[in-house]
């Protein structure tokens, strides 16, 4: 396959965030009418049909994009991947390295065939369709608001144009979670299949083991979201107390070698350059603190009791209070994303699944509104504040 040529790279965040702030603000007008409830017990295969064709859209767009160095690491990805050969040898099986997504590759250029582009494909069909998956699994009855609160999450065009391997495996971990979360305690086959996807996760991107390893605490020792959510406040007094401390300590366990390198980072002048700010980080907090809040709301002042919610929310505030303790390191936003990934599914389940208020249809259009909203003015307060809309003042004006 070829790189898609009738929207310039330049183009293209600006194309895809105008893209969902239309669907979102279209479904918003649809639903922000009825006072009813409608969005708790209508299936409609239409809109089932159409969340998976807009997917099938987004996989092939992100993954026919050209490789230009607006999409970050996209360059990096594609000349190793050109790199590989015939002499290229499969890595070992190891937990300890990354070599499933080294051995894909080779696979998928040597075997199969793949350029550049057609592997780029294939990546964005897991990311992607991890997502859909999940959406299914846990709300089929409207898949395509859950997949609208996926595709216009914060960083979810971010990894899949910039760190796709990151994406990829935390969209297994994604999968995972959620048939975790909807499976009875007596099901044994499908726990171990979910340690399995698990491990798959580590060997692409060892990052996701925080995600798993947060998801298996959710499902066996911490089940009252109350402890979860202590935790999470807990977790800011640390870090505001003793943050340096816990870094390196987190450093000293060998998680990652990127945790090592990025609290490192703090003090390398090649680092400082390349990040916008460090410290402890108001914004990003204040971002991730709106699933707590809803978490809060539905289990402890509404007194909702669900056990998938419970497992989804407990990973997601498990995740998030790592991040916390790190927040200080250069490139937080890679550690932030450990629990951004699981999100939209703190926003999508209780919304869809869990009956809340009467108008339930209007409030979840309100939400649906301003959760994409956010998105979009982030990405106009980046890129607008800078070079304007992607490329309109850079190549237009001139």
């Amino acid at each position: 396959m070829q790189p898609i040529q009738f929207i310039a790279y330049y183009y293209y965040s600006t194309a895809y965030y105008i893209l969902l702030v239309f669907l979102c603000w279209f479904t918003t007008l649809y639903y922000v009418g009825s006072n009813g409830q409608k969005i708790l017990h209508t299936e409609g295969s239409f809109s089932q049909g159409m969340a998976v064709l807009l997917t099938v859209l987004m996989i092939f767009f992100i993954g026919l994009r050209e490789l230009a160095r607006d999409f970050g690491d996209t360059i990096g990805y594609s000349i190793h991947y050109n790199n590989i050969t015939r002499m290229t040898q499969y890595q070992p099986v190891s937990l300890k390295t990354e070599w499933l997504w080294e051995n894909m590759q080779i696979f998928c250029r040597n075997v199969l065939g793949m350029n550049v582009h057609d592997f780029f494909v294939f990546v964005a069909f897991f990311y992607f369709g991890g997502m859909l998956l999940v959406s299914f699994l846990l709300m089929r009855k409207n898949l395509w608001i859950a997949m609208l609160l996926f595709f216009s999450a914060f960083n979810t065009f971010s990894y899949g144009v910039n760190g796709i391997r990151n994406g990829l495996a935390c969209s297994i971990v994604l999968v995972a979670i959620a048939v975790l979360a909807s499976t009875e305690s007596h099901h044994t086959i499908k726990k171990v299949f979910c340690v399995i996807l698990m491990i798959i996760a580590v060997c692409i991107h060892r990052s996701s083991m925080l995600p798993s390893v947060a998801a298996l605490t959710a499902l066996y020792f911490v089940k009252d979201t109350k402890w979860a959510l202590r935790f999470w406040f807990a977790s800011i007094i640390i870090s505001l107390v003793a943050g340096p401390l816990v870094e390196s300590f987190f450093s000293a366990l060998g998680f990652d070698e990127r945790m090592s390198r990025y609290s490192e980072g703090k003090n390398n002048e090649y680092y400082q350059s390349a990040v916008s700010s460090t410290g402890f980080r108001w914004d990003f907090l204040l971002y991730g603190a709106f699933p707590v809040l809803l978490t809060w709301y539905v289990s402890s002042y509404r007194k909702f009791k669900d056990r998938a919610f419970s497992v989804i929310a407990n990973t997601y505030l498990f995740c998030s209070a790592f991040w916390i303790m790190v927040i200080r390191a250069s490139f937080s936003n890679r550690f932030a994303y450990l629990s951004w990934f699981i999100y939209p599914l703190v926003f999508a389940y209780p919304l869809l699944r869990m009956n809340l208020w009467k108008d339930q249809d209007r409030r979840t259009a309100l939400i649906l509104f301003a959760y994409s909203g956010f998105t979009f003015f982030m990405f106009f307060i980046y890129y607008f504040g800078t070079t304007g809309f992607r490329g309109f003042d850079q190549y237009w004006w001139r």
